[in-house]
This record gives C-alpha cells, structure tokens and sequence, in this order.
C-alpha cells in the first residue's frame, strides 16, 4: 500500500490488517506509521521497497495511492503523481511473479473527469476526460501509464469522489465552521457533490481488487445520490446539533484571497489548500458521478447512509480532540 500515511491510506492500511494479510508499506517518513502493529505491516522506504521484495515477500496486490493533491505548479503534481507512478509499475514488472501477481490497484479522482454537464447528467467512466485543474491532469496522465502496462500487468482504476471520514482534513473545515455557526459557501446556485464515506470507499477499493469483473476497468466510488452542497452543511450541523448561517460568498471576494494564497506558497515553497486552483474546482456547479458501474460489476453499494456516516466522523473528531 502506498500512500499509507494519508487519509484513506490509513483507512485502507486498516482494512487489509484487520482481514488478516500481510502489508507493506513504502513511505517517505516511516515514523508516521509508527501506531501499526508491526506483526503483519512491513514498513520501508520506496527506496528500499526494491529489497523488501527481494527478501522473498510474494506481492499479490498493489494499492497506489502515494501522490501529491496539492502542487505549487504542473512539475510538482508530475513528479508526485505520474513519475511515481511509472517508476513503481517498472519496479512491479521486475520483480513480482507475473503469473501469480493478482492486481495493480490505482487510486485516482473524480478530477480526472471534471465536472458533470447539468445536475440530471452523472458523469460516467465512459465520459471523455475533462480535468479542470493541474492536480486532475496528472492524474489524468498518471492513468494513461497505468493503462500502457495493461499488456503486462492487471490493473484496476478508481475513482472517489469527495472523501469524507475520521482523519478527513478538507472536510473537517466545514465541521469547524459549523461549531461557530457559520459556515461560508460561494454564492449562486446550488451546488450538487458526490460525496462518499471513507469506510465505504476503502471496500469499494478492496471490491475492485478481489473482482474477476474489474480487470482493465475504471470505477467511480460514490454515494449512488449527490448532495446538494448547502444540504450537505446542513446535515453536518444536525449531527453536532448546532444551528448554522449559510452565508452566500461571492467569488469575486475568495479570488484575492486566492492569488493571495498563491504567492505565501510560493515564498514559502508551500502550497495552501486555499489557492486559486481550489476556487475554480470549487466554482464549478455539478460534481457528479455515477457509482451504477461499481455496483453492477462489483455488487458494491455503502453501508452507511450518510447520516450515519457524518456521525461517525464528528464522534472522531470530539474524541481525538479536533473539535
């Protein structure tokens, strides 16, 4: 599993323990994932990787999902994302056992498609591509080389749409909004979201893996109903129990802040989730997806609604001291 030290990393590094396999995990900074237990999780670095598997551990599935989500430009996003990328199939191709290597899982974005024409059109896995951002791109890119191994490897791809869950640090922005009763959204009309839980996404991504249907496949994993934005705000106030004002932002006003954002990374070689690349994904009306694929091939669906799903995310929150 790559990517194990971010949010659905984690999750996903979770599941596969609890069902008994043995993981390996190459990161960057091997201390973050000190909270495993060590009997099952083999811990390196992606440098090193190349030895783990050398000592004799057979590799049935790759999980990739290492990457940048956030880049102060386009070499950025290439080098996290797509070379990343094309780098581990190389190494996957040199040293697993071909015939018994089971699937090369990648996790991709709902970015990668853009957004949907009008609120009654999900976007499907048979829709063109149409990113509206760097980050989509690369992603983009990142699945074009996945694809170029198909001759070689089996691969499966998978698209989430917003992520929400414990650990969850975009989303829990509207949560902290929310505890002061005020919660800020661009002004117009409303914005539909597809949204989908951490929890059922990760079984969403195992389904993929273990399915015989999934082979050379892409899949969107998402709740099977969008979510009006201003909605969604809502209902994360009535899991707190708080009353919230909805206050209308034009975007005219976000934009300054933006550029503003923009240049701090810059000087600071830092980029800001508030930047101007955001505002524009955010400005978009219909981030919509169909998850019908999923559920046909896959016999997927999610098991929490999102009720459920949010109370689960704000109980973490109370309890690891976020909120």
């Amino acid at each position: 599993v790559t990517g194990a030290t971010g949010f659905i990393g984690r999750h996903l590094t979770d599941f596969l323990l609890a069902g008994g396999h043995d993981v390996i995990c190459p990161v960057r900074e091997p201390e973050r994932l000190r909270h495993f237990e060590p009997t099952r999780i083999k811990i390196t670095t992606f440098e090193k990787l190349d030895y783990q598997i050398n000592r004799g551990n057979q590799i049935d599935y790759v999980f990739h999902l290492a990457g940048a989500t956030r880049s102060l430009d386009y070499a950025g996003y290439y080098r996290a994302n797509v070379e990343l990328t094309k780098n581990l199939l190389e190494l996957v191709l040199r040293k697993v056992d071909r015939e018994n290597f089971k699937r090369f899982v990648f996790v991709s974005s709902q970015a990668v498609n853009g957004p949907a024409r009008d609120s009654s059109s999900c976007v499907t896995e048979y829709d063109d591509p149409n990113p509206v951002s760097l980050y989509g791109y690369s992603k983009l890119e990142a699945e074009l080389i996945v694809r170029d191994y198909g001759s070689y490897l089996p691969y499966v791809i998978v698209r989430p749409s917003t992520v929400f869950g414990p650990g969850d640090k975009d989303v829990f922005g509207v949560f902290k909004s929310c505890k002061y009763h005020i919660a800020p959204c661009l002004a117009g009309k409303n914005r539909k979201i597809s949204v989908v839980f951490v929890e059922d996404l990760v079984e969403g991504i195992v389904s993929a893996a273990l399915s015989e249907s999934s082979l050379g496949k892409t899949y969107f994993i998402t709740n099977p109903e969008p979510v009006i934005w201003r909605d969604f705000v809502q209902e994360i106030a009535h899991v707190m129990d708080v009353r919230v004002l909805i206050m209308p932002v034009p975007k005219f006003v976000l934009r300054p802040f933006g550029i503003l954002s923009d240049i701090i990374g810059r000087l600071s070689g830092k980029p800001s989730l508030f930047r101007t690349e955001k505002i524009d994904e955010m400005d978009q009306w219909y981030w919509i997806c169909s998850s019908e694929q999923a559920h046909r091939d896959l016999g997927w669906i999610p098991r929490n609604t999102i009720d459920e799903a949010l109370t689960k995310t704000y109980r973490w929150y109370i309890n690891n001291g976020w909120l």
